[in-house]
């Protein structure tokens, strides 16, 4: 989470429009769809190549400091860890490909809005997620806004 983080924050944006006044005082950020899905590219390969290379990566054994689950039981629990892991890294690399594309800022948003129900479920004391809630509360806090922003920018009705 430290070097998807720190990679996020070393992202350079290509502007293609003149910002509004507001935007150029904060820098100038533009939330262009290539942009976008270069920021879910990030914030799934960050996720996805830390699972598929270690299962466990972010449970009790693992090397990352942050702690969602528990370790994976045996070889069925490391096969689920790694091939969410692979699937990440597929759905970040469509953000790679066609960065203009509409359609993968729709998959984005689809995909990361089908995991805020899990997300919630992991958010309680005695679900799936107990034991790690704080952990599971604080990634909702980038979860929810960004998918948020993804369905608006995939779907909202633009005149």
């Amino acid at each position: 989470m430290l070097a998807l983080l720190t990679a996020t924050t070393a992202l350079t944006l290509e502007q293609k429009s003149a910002a509004v006044p507001a935007l150029r005082l904060r820098g100038g950020v533009s939330f262009e769809t290539s942009t976008l899905n270069l920021a879910a590219a990030v914030y799934h390969a960050g996720f996805g190549a830390a699972l598929y290379a270690d299962p466990n990566a972010f449970s009790p054994s693992g090397s990352s400091p942050l702690k969602y689950t528990e370790d994976a039981e045996g070889p069925v629990g490391k096969f689920t860890g790694r091939a969410f892991g692979g699937m990440m890294l597929g759905l970040a690399s469509s953000g790679l490909f066609d960065k203009e594309s509409t359609g993968i800022t729709k998959m984005f948003a689809i995909s990361m809005a089908l995991f805020c129900p899990i997300l919630y479920s992991n958010t309680k004391e005695d679900g799936a997620g107990a034991g790690h809630t704080k952990m599971w509360k604080l990634q909702s806090l980038l979860h929810v806004p960004f998918t948020a922003l993804m369905l608006f920018k995939a779907f909202a009705k633009k005149d």
